[in-house]
């Protein structure tokens, strides 16, 4: 069965990466078409990434979507905690790269400051899932930006991570106080000193995701794919409901496409 490594749709095509016989699998889950996968109880670690592909487990860990072993070993400990110890190749890279730090937001009322390749913003917010966005500084390499990111979400009591159960429950909410709000988080970095001046300019993800009424938690998928929200994926039952599945819990199991 294939083993699913990661799921994404920061494109708007919701996509299974999985591993089956050895080879590295997308999976596009068509729009408006039915599926029908089923998740096995087993979970076993994914193994870890480096910039040549990604590697096999060497403990063959099970029970656990990534052992701690694998964890250190990921390349994307260098851009979510900006630890390239184990990759100067990406650190000599990202000197010439252009950073951004952002402000995304979440329903009605969680900011999360986070940082990304300033190329990749958008990207980046619908790979969250994010309703509403700012970029609020630009770097040149990644050497001050992680120091700038802690005290802002220290001084301003931002989220550094927002938890998919968060989002879950925030599918629908009133878009006109969500907004109202997240432009208040925003005007009050502005407007605090601690950054140089920006303009701001709020963009809305919103109209990138399927507009829902009154989704269901799921585990399973069974029905029409009406699309996804950064890692939620949610689809149509045959008998008309709505349902959302928390997909990054999904990485590490195993699944079977009927």
């Amino acid at each position: 069965m294939p083993h699913l490594l990661r799921f994404y749709s920061g494109e708007g095509k919701p996509t299974l990466l999985s591993r089956e016989d050895d080879e590295v699998i997308p999976l596009e889950l068509k729009l408006h078409k039915h599926e029908d996968i089923d998740f096995s109880a087993k979970k076993a670690c994914i193994g870890f990434r480096t910039p040549e592909g990604y590697r096999p487990c060497m403990n063959s860990a099970i029970n656990i979507g990534q052992c701690p072993s694998c964890a250190g070993r990921d390349m994307a400990r260098a851009y979510t905690v900006g630890d390239f110890s184990g990759f100067p190749e990406l650190y000599e890279e990202a000197k010439l790269e252009e950073y951004a730090l952002y402000l995304a937001g979440f329903g009605e009322d969680i900011v999360k400051c986070g940082i990304t390749r300033k190329e990749r913003f958008e990207m980046r917010m619908r790979e969250q899932g994010a309703d509403f966005g700012c970029i609020v500084a630009s770097y040149a390499g990644p050497d001050e930006i992680y120091d700038t990111e802690h005290a802002l979400q220290y001084r301003f009591n931002f989220k550094n991570s927002v938890r998919i159960a968060e989002k879950m429950r925030r599918l629908v909410f009133d878009k006109d106080i969500a907004r109202d709000n997240f432009r208040s988080a925003v005007e009050l970095v502005a407007g605090s000193g601690v950054l140089p001046d920006f303009t701001p300019n709020v963009i809305d993800f919103s109209p990138h995701y399927p507009r829902l009424s009154s989704p269901s938690v799921n585990y399973s998928v069974i029905g029409e794919i009406l699309g996804a929200k950064g890692e939620i994926l949610l689809f149509r039952s045959p008998a008309g409901r709505e349902f959302a599945v928390n997909m990054r819990a999904k990485v590490g199991h195993f699944f079977e496409r009927k």
